[in-house]
């Protein structure tokens, strides 16, 4: 039982008719006075319905999307015959989540009637999260106290990542249009090994694709267009390892790299082909097979979700292995990765060789935006950070041409652009094939 600011204010009252009274009657008036007070308030109190004569429920959805704002809601039915000032407070995991508008968890419930009560929370880790209860607060019918109970509501919730730039993605396939940051997504219309249809030759189109026939009969030059090719196999390996631990603006590199993987995904099953998945780091923790549509989709999420990072050096001989022994088809395989010594360096470009006997490898690092910062600083303060800052990005330097040069194509993007630039990136290599 609690007390309201009604009851608080209520006791108040009686204190300036004390200074009027005589000592004696004052203490006797005081006393008297909060007696019926409480008398009153414990009436109201068990006068007041339990929080077991409410029928409450969680909506039956039990997905959360990581770093987002997502509703959950309830149903709160009054079984009683009294119209009920009503709070709810879910019972959430201590860490890991932040509640925001709960505006919605405060209503009043006519007699055998229902209302839905709702709140914001983002949640700050991927993974499986069981919300058990839900605490319940009723304002007595005078308003004098409250009482208290709590309904077990258990519920396993699953943090999946956030996809809420899957539909900017696929406007941006399907009209091409300019990013804010004026980056543009390659269109590959014209080019693969599919003819599509004939049109008429325009000043830079490619003159091996000339149609002389069709020329001779049209008496103008015509050039056989074509589309890429379906059902081409492409991969993201997402290392999971101790150098996808670190946090960029908020988000592990891990994070920013199973984001990637599902743009991916998903714009290149927009376009025909099959993406597959392995996730690695001392062992392989994944593989999906490669595929496509809802059902494929809805696989690669349910092995992403709780995807969490280690300390560990990465195994790439054995998840390179696996990828070559399980996936026979020549593909384009995006590895999400990164290195913090030479002797990492040095043992992915040995094991990536076997990888480049069957498949087509793109490395896909990510800048670190504090340590670029830290290289174009000014001053003689900042004189040893800048020339931490700038030994550093001098070896990823290196750790790219060493990759390029073995055969590896690497690319660094920066953590805005990240998923864009691994879109782009399939698409060159997709058009440079056909």
């Amino acid at each position: 039982m609690g007390v309201t600011k009604k009851f608080i204010i209520s006791a108040l009252i009686a204190l300036p008719f004390l200074a009027a009274l005589p000592n004696g009657g004052s203490a006797a008036f005081f006393a008297l006075f909060n007696a019926a007070l409480v008398l009153t308030a414990l009436v109201d109190f068990f006068r007041t319905p339990s929080a077991k004569s409410l029928v409450i429920t969680r909506e039956p959805y039990d997905k959360l999307f990581f770093k987002a704002r997502n509703t959950v809601r309830f149903t709160v039915r009054n079984a009683s015959d009294k119209p009920l000032k009503i709070a709810l407070k879910d019972q959430i995991p201590d860490f890991h989540f932040v509640t925001g508008d709960c505006g919605n968890m405060t209503r009043v419930v006519p007699p055998h009637e229902e209302e839905e009560f709702s709140y914001e929370v983002s949640p700050g880790k991927r993974g499986s999260f069981m919300f058990p209860a839900v605490y319940v607060k009723i304002e007595s019918l005078w308003g004098f106290c409250f009482k208290f109970g709590r309904v077990s509501l258990p519920m396993d919730f699953k943090v999946y990542p956030n996809l809420k730039d899957l539909g900017r993605y696929r406007l941006l396939m399907t009209k091409s249009v300019r990013l804010e940051s004026g980056r543009r997504v390659i269109n590959t219309k014209g080019q693969g090994t599919e003819f599509e249809s004939l049109r008429e030759y325009v000043e830079g189109d490619d003159c091996r694709k000339l149609s002389h026939t069709a020329s001779a009969r049209a008496r103008k030059l015509i050039i056989n267009q074509f589309e890429a090719e379906k059902n081409q196999i492409v991969f993201a390996m997402i290392d999971a390892g101790r150098a996808m631990s670190y946090t960029l603006k908020g988000y592990k590199k891990l994070d920013y790299a199973i984001n990637a993987a599902l743009v991916l995904s998903d714009i290149v099953n927009g376009r025909g082909d099959k993406t597959g998945l392995v996730v690695f780091g001392k062992e392989v923790s994944a593989y999906i097979p490669p595929g496509k549509g809802a059902g494929h989709r809805n696989e690669l999420m349910e092995a992403l979700y709780h995807v969490a990072d280690s300390k560990d050096t990465p195994d790439y001989a054995e998840a390179f292995r696996q990828l070559v022994t399980r996936q026979k088809r020549r593909g384009i395989v995006f590895i999400f990765t990164d290195f913090e010594t030479d002797v990492e360096l040095a043992d992915f470009a040995a094991q990536a060789r076997l990888l480049r006997t069957r498949h087509i490898p793109v490395v896909v690092l990510m800048k670190n935006d504090s340590v670029l910062k830290m290289a174009a600083e000014a001053g003689p303060g900042s004189s040893y950070r800048r020339s931490v800052a700038r030994e550093y990005l001098e070896k990823r330097e290196k750790f790219k041409r060493t990759l390029n040069l073995s055969g590896v194509v690497c690319v660094e993007s920066d953590s805005e652009d990240f998923a864009l630039d691994t879109v782009n990136n399939y698409l060159r290599i997709k058009a440079k094939m056909g």
